[in-house]
């Protein structure tokens, strides 16, 4: 008995390896996403589930029991996404929870994932990154996840649509222009593609049918500061950080002349541009 998290074709169908194809012909049970989608997949290799049940973290406590009996029956039981590695950005960690607390210990399947195929495109050191997945639609929340996060100075990778992607170009165009960004789309479909620059550069791109529509892996860094003059971007994006939560220019200019060696006046310029 083993319960196996396996990871589906992001696009070309030959990802698949042979070992995850002969693990889901022996799974008696295959929990997936959305089983239209699921099942698109299963019939191209002719794969054929006594049960194919579309998981979802709220249905956790009602199918949890139902796979442990599954296991406890020496049946084998796995779980895919629709595309790519299970649990990143997808349902699942809760009823791995639940397996690992009964003991039953998950079995992980390497396979593909946009995460590493776009930072391996990014032109950066990958040493370290941050994956940050999908971003509130709340552009203030946006705001500061970008300022507690650009200053760690290592790639922060983000899970977005079209639509969204140009509203995290207006918020950095605003107070993060000096910003590298990496935009992967469509990895190993017919589409795909990678497009690098500045803020600026990306956004005078934008009327690419690149960008119209899908779904893109971005990667974005901080140039590397340079060492004379005040960080003007640095202390716009607080302003408007501090502006956000509700308190009023003299406050917010005295909190940042209590942090840095910029001078008030200096300070003071930037906050009339935010509150106008």
């Amino acid at each position: 008995m083993s319960f196996y998290i396996v990871p589906t074709p992001i696009g070309n169908l030959k990802d698949f390896s042979s070992r995850s194809i002969d693990i889901l012909k022996n799974s008696h049970i295959i929990l997936c996403e959305k089983k239209e989608r699921a099942l698109k997949l299963l019939n191209y290799f002719q794969i054929k589930p006594t049960l194919l049940i579309a998981y979802h973290d709220d249905k956790c406590e009602k199918i949890a029991p139902q796979v442990i009996k599954e296991l406890q029956n020496k049946r084998d039981v796995s779980l895919i996404s629709d595309a790519g590695t299970p649990l990143i950005s997808d349902p699942g960690h809760k009823i791995i929870k639940i397996l690992v607390d009964n003991q039953i210990e998950p079995i992980s399947i390497p396979g593909p994932s946009s995460i590493t195929s776009a930072l391996i495109l990014t032109t950066l050191d990958i040493s370290n990154f941050l994956f940050l997945g999908f971003l509130p639609k709340n552009n203030s929340k946006i705001q500061k996840i970008l300022f507690d996060n650009l200053k760690l100075n290592i790639p922060l990778v983000i899970l977005l649509n079209s639509k969204e992607l140009i509203t995290l170009l207006d918020i950095l165009n605003k107070d993060f222009r000096n910003t590298f960004l990496s935009v992967t789309k469509e990895i190993s479909k017919i589409n795909e593609g990678t497009r690098r620059g500045m803020v600026v550069e990306i956004i005078a791109l934008l009327n690419d049918e690149f960008f119209r529509k899908g779904e893109f892996t971005l990667t974005i860094k901080s140039k590397d500061k340079k060492k004379e003059g005040p960080d003007l971007i640095e202390i716009s994006s607080l302003l408007a950080s501090l502006k956000s939560e509700g308190l009023s220019l003299k406050q917010s200019v005295k909190i940042i002349k209590e942090q840095s060696k910029v001078s008030k006046k200096v300070i003071y310029t930037e906050a009339l541009k935010i509150w106008g």
